[in-house]
């Protein structure tokens, strides 16, 4: 549902719920009774049941339903409102930036305006719908001439709007031109080297510390924290009256491991803290402290994962297996003949595998305008489904249906089927002859598999392959006969493909931590913002028993 119809039918509700308090003394002689709710919409219904305004009256035991005490994403969509999160804004644990740095003040971050700038390697940046990037990240020590900057949506920043300070230019007789002979190398005799002069009321998510203290704005020192600033250009929720000190009631800042650990679910609070101010300006500072589960004898600590768990990042390595689909469908339409896929994305230049899902009702406005343009996409039987569809010329007068006159139409790309003579597979789409299928499932059914991932496929025939894209690992099958694989989705979970381990590199991520921004109630957790967050030191503590190391540090 989005955030459109869930205000729409939060009026509904409020209007309803007014409504049934000024029929309450009528009902009461009848307990038995059920609502009666649009003429028995059981969606709303089930809705209206679990409505604070009437859970009290009607469903007084709905609270204890554990099912609610859940999370579900709401990220706000930018037009509506913006919540800012930065990590450590006056420097490590709020109190110092970089080693030579001046000191910064611990209320450098309180009612300024701030922002973060993230480094990633060229041309891996690759944005989804919701605004978050998958590419690789960078060190921040690494010079402006040798990264893509970007804000946390992944837009690109122009170094002329940069707040970083600009690059320290050095004599170094080796270097010949840019990048020649080695990255720092900016111009003949010149290279490059990052600043160490950092702004105030910046994203410092990387130099997280669970070992040093921290400051309040107050100036009061605390013990393992770190400072979080805050911002939102909307009211933030905060609960008062009896339920100003319940903790199922506000907005919080809550520390998570995203995709959790051996030892703990990713639901699983390690560290919060509760928001009081409902109006900011500016950004508002607090503490989060780096305590585990709040024992003061373990430190979140410098956790990675040497495994890939599902939530890992990885990037598909070349070994992996390359296809041979029909010719494919030219972007600039010299020819209307073509293979494609589906679905296709206004904003996504390839569609199929890296089509990412609708996360609203505007997007799916816009997308379905879109899908009015040649080439068609069919609907698909699932959401989660791709497909290579294929295009053809009617060649007949007759053959145009009067509900369709248009020359060219889409149809499923055909399957391959074994040649005649039994010397491989093709199909009327293809080209050349293959001896094995793909092996990427149906959606490929109508390719052909390149005896090595380096072979050209025949003829007009289009080579694709996975080859250098990153992705998510969203599922892990069961170890078979064919051994273990992974489901790696390239469109953020809407559908994934299935590869080996050894076709697999697993990517270091952000963080190794995230913050979220959630706001509770009674009966569920809405997170409206993930920040990934690095905690540097200390290192892990070792579990002996399991051969592997605990989500904490001993203190």
């Amino acid at each position: 549902m989005s955030d459109r119809i869930r205000m729409d039918v939060h009026i509904a509700i409020c209007a309803f719920s007014i409504f049934s308090i000024q029929l309450l003394p009528l009902a009461r002689g009848n307990r038995h009774q059920t609502l009666d709710v649009a003429d028995g919409d059981a969606a709303l219904k089930k809705f209206l049941q679990s409505h604070p305004d009437v859970v009290d009256t009607y469903f007084p035991y709905k609270e204890d339903v554990e099912e609610y005490d859940r999370y579900r994403e709401s990220f706000p969509r930018i037009e509506d409102f913006v919540i800012g999160l930065l990590v450590n804004p006056c420097g490590a644990n709020g109190t110092y930036g970089r080693d030579d740095d001046i000191a910064l003040g611990y209320d450098c971050c309180t009612e300024r305006f701030g922002q973060g700038e993230y480094t990633f390697r060229p041309g891996t940046r690759n944005l989804f719908s919701n605004g978050y990037s998958n590419g690789i990240t960078i060190s921040p020590d690494e010079p402006l001439h040798n990264v893509d900057l970007v804000d946390e949506f992944g837009n690109e920043i122009e170094y002329r709007h940069s707040r970083r300070a600009d690059d320290i230019l050095l004599i170094d007789e080796s270097c010949k031109g840019l990048r020649d002979p080695h990255s720092a190398c900016i111009a003949n005799r010149f290279a490059a080297t990052a600043s160490k002069m950092m702004p105030p009321c910046w994203d410092n998510n990387h130099t997280v510390d669970s070992t040093l203290s921290c400051y309040s704005t107050t100036g009061k020192k605390k013990a393992n924290c770190m400072q979080v600033s805050y911002s939102q250009n909307a009211y933030i929720h905060v609960c008062g009256g009896e339920f100003a000190n319940n903790d199922n009631c506000g907005t919080y800042l809550e520390i998570h491991k995203r995709s959790g650990t051996p030892y703990d679910v990713e639901a699983t609070i390690l560290s919060y803290v509760k928001i009081t101010t409902p109006v900011t300006n500016g950004m508002q500072t607090t503490t989060l402290p780096l305590t585990y589960k709040g024992d003061p004898k373990r430190l979140l600590c410098s956790y990675e994962e040497s495994d890939v768990n599902v939530g890992s990042m990885v990037r598909v390595h070349s070994v992996s297996p390359t296809c041979c689909c029909p010719s494919w469908l030219s972007p600039i339409r010299t020819s209307k003949v073509g293979a494609f896929f589906c679905p296709k994305r206004k904003w996504s230049k390839d569609g199929g595998p890296f089509a990412p899902a609708l996360k609203s009702l505007d997007e799916q406005y816009v997308d379905g305008e879109f899908q009015q343009s040649f080439p068609w996409c069919p609907a698909l039987d699932g959401a989660e489904e791709d497909a290579i569809m294929c295009t053809q010329e009617r060649v007949f007068a007759d053959e145009i249906p009067k509900s369709d006159p248009s020359r060219y139409f889409t149809r499923p790309c055909m399957s391959l089927v074994e040649v005649e003579d039994g010397g491989g597979l093709s199909s009327a789409d293809l080209s050349g002859i293959y001896s094995e299928a793909c092996p990427y499932g149906e959606v490929f059914k109508g390719c052909g598999l390149a005896s090595s991932p380096n072979q050209d496929c025949h003829d007009k025939d289009h080579r694709f392959s996975f080859n250098d894209e990153i992705g998510t690992v969203i599922r892990i099958s069961d170890e078979g006969k064919n051994g273990v694989k992974y489901g790696v989705s390239f469109n953020n979970g809407r559908s994934s493909y299935w590869f080996k381990r050894g076709e697999l590199e697993l990517l270091k991520s952000d963080g190794n931590y995230e913050v979220w921004f959630v706001q509770r109630n009674r009966f569920e957790k809405i997170i409206q913002k993930r920040k990934p967050f690095r905690v540097i030191w200390p290192r892990c503590t070792w579990d002996s028993v399991n051969g592997r190391y605990f989500p904490y540090a001993q203190h």
